[in-house]
This record gives C-alpha cells, sequence and structure tokens, in this order.
C-alpha cells in the first residue's frame, strides 16, 4: 500500500491528514477507526492506513549513513563557530533524564526519542519528532518541514503578494523499532547512526542519522523531549495529537509510569 506524503499550506480551510502504520502486533481496523470529521470545522479526522514498513537499512546504507553523520557533525559545528549557522541543541538534564528513563523501560526506543532538529544557514529547517508508543517496539514518527514564504510588492495594484517558496511538509508513520533499527513507512535509522559529541565545554550534544522513503539522507541533532513542534499551525494540532493518540503514541513528554 502506497504511503501518503501530506503537502500542506497554512492557508488551507479543508485538509486531510494521512497516517502510515505499521504494528508489530495485528491491527483490525474496527480497533483503529478514528472519529468523524467534524463539519463545523472543516477538518476531516485522520484516516488510518497500514502500509508495510521500509526495509532494514543494508550494511551499505549504513555505513554511507555513518559517514554522513560525521561530516554532517563537522561541516556544523564549524559553520557554527563562525556563526553562519546556530549552534546544534545542547542536551539538557531534562532531556537526559528522559532518555534514561526510558532506556530501563525500552533502549531499543529509547535511543531514537525525542524532537530532533536541523536548519542550515539558509534558515530552511527541517525537523523529526519520535514518539513513545505504549505498544512494546513501536514508536510513532512525525516528520515536520515549516512553509516558507515571502511578501513580493506588486508595483501595478500597490498590494503585496504571498509568494510561497516551499510548501509545508507533514508526514507522520508509525515505526517498529527492532535490533536497533527503527523502520516506518517513511523514515529509517538505526542506533549506530546516533552520536554524542561535544559542541564546546559544557555542550553535549546529540546526532541522528535518518533515511526517507527517498534514499534522502539527514542528519538532525537532539533538541528535546518528544512534543509537537512549536509551530506546527494551530489548526492541525488536535488532528495530529488525535491521529498519534489513536496508534497509543504518548505525546506529552511524560516519564514511564507517570
Amino acid at each position: 500500500m502506497k504511503a501518503i506524503v501530506l503537502l500542506l499550506t497554512a492557508s488551507l480551510i479543508f485538509f486531510s491528514l494521512g497516517l502510515q502504520a505499521f504494528s508489530c502486533e495485528p491491527t483490525l481496523a474496527s480497533e483503529a477507526s478514528p472519529p468523524s470529521p467534524n463539519p463545523e470545522s472543516g477538518v476531516e479526522s485522520p484516516r488510518p492506513l497500514i502500509p508495510n514498513p521500509l526495509p532494514r537499512l543494508s550494511e551499505a546504507e549504513i555505513k554511507a549513513l555513518q559517514a554522513e553523520v560525521a561530516q554532517s557533525i563537522d561541516l556544523w559545528f564549524d559553520l557554527a563557530g563562525v556563526s553562519a549557522m546556530s549552534p546544534p541543541p545542547a542536551l539538557t538534564d531534562e532531556l537526559e533524564n528522559y532518555r534514561e528513563a526510558w532506556s530501563a523501560v525500552n533502549p531499543n526506543v529509547a535511543t531514537f526519542l525525542g524532537a530532533w532538529v536541523y536548519m542550515d544557514s539558509a534558515g530552511s529547517f527541517y525537523s523529526v519528532t519520535v514518539f513513545p508508543s505504549r505498544t512494546p517496539g513501536q514508536a510513532c514518527v512525525l516528520e515536520f518541514i515549516p512553509e516558507s514564504s515571502l511578501y513580493i510588492y506588486n508595483e501595478v495594484t500597490g498590494e503585496y503578494v504571498k509568494d510561497i517558496l516551499a510548501e509545508q511538509l507533514l508526514t507522520i508513520s508509525v515505526a517498529m523499532v527492532q535490533d536497533g533499527h527503527l523502520r516506518s513507512s517513511q523514515v529509517r535509522s538505526v542506533g549506530s547512526a546516533t552520536v554524542m559529541a561535544n559542541y564546546a565545554e559544557d555542550h553535549p550534544v546529540a546526532f541522528m542519522g535518518l533515511m526517507d522513503d527517498q534514499g534522502t539522507r539527514r542528519v538532525v541533532a537532539l533538541a528535546s523531549p518528544p512534543t509537537l513542534p512549536s509551530d506546527l499551525p494551530e489548526a492541525l494540532v488536535g488532528p495530529v495529537s488525535l491521529t498519534l493518540s489513536t496508534y497509543g503514541c504518548i505525546t506529552d513528554p511524560v516519564l514511564p509510569g507517570e
């Protein structure tokens, strides 16, 4: 079943959110059925799909991803050192405590948990957030790129016209995490492609390499416990939260057992 990738703009009134999910335990369609659409808001509730996850990264892909991580860390540190980029986010005590708590419950999944971000020197932003699941061996993955736009003055009309440089991108998928591999219908990663480094004294950083369903490699830095992106449009917060909770994923940054 082909995965759905949504291109959403904040100006849209009507939208639909596709959910890609894989369960390591059989899930009946009736058990995963979301609520009906809300005609008053014009928001269609998420419609779950259950495609197969991407295959495990091969040894060659893992080596390429590890090399990408090493190169990206060096480049990020170098550019941040000359103020061409912001330094990668530092690991806070809150974040380290969160990861340690989940490591005691499920170390495989805990490796990937959190909100991971990247912003290049041109200001292009990308985030991938991995939420814990109440189902052992699973996690929810949310990829997000906000809309990039500017307003251009039209001398003829005397008005400013919005020019969208990049559409907003949002994907949600449910991943299986097993033997150090994270696999959903949208992204793949592996524990050996996560790296701890020190940007400066008292500035520890965690990086993760991942590959999407098109084979694109990205390297992101761990910013916080898993929460919804702060710049997610307000109209999407409810449907996204509902979609994640439908599949048993925990969107609040709580410790296991709370």
